[in-house]
């Protein structure tokens, strides 16, 4: 699952939408509630973040210096 700001956004309003209507329900409790929010959030940061390090380029990677520009040396210019 690819857990982009979209996915995110909808991921969040879908836990915002249907907790409160599980508590109202009676089916879980205020706190639970909580729980389950903080829950939610804590994955989401969490899938976020490997989501980053998978997509950040390796700084071990060497790259050729051509600051320094050698003219060569051709025939009949001696």
């Amino acid at each position: 699952m690819n857990f982009n700001a979209k996915t995110r956004k909808a991921i969040y309003a879908a836990v915002a939408g249907i907790v409160p209507l599980l508590v109202i329900g009676g089916l879980i409790t205020d706190d639970q509630s909580q729980a389950i929010m903080t829950s939610v959030a804590a994955f989401l940061t969490f899938a976020a973040t490997m989501l980053a390090g998978a997509n950040v380029q390796d700084d071990s990677v060497e790259i050729e210096d051509f600051t320094e520009i050698e003219t060569p040396d051709l025939p009949g210019q001696n």
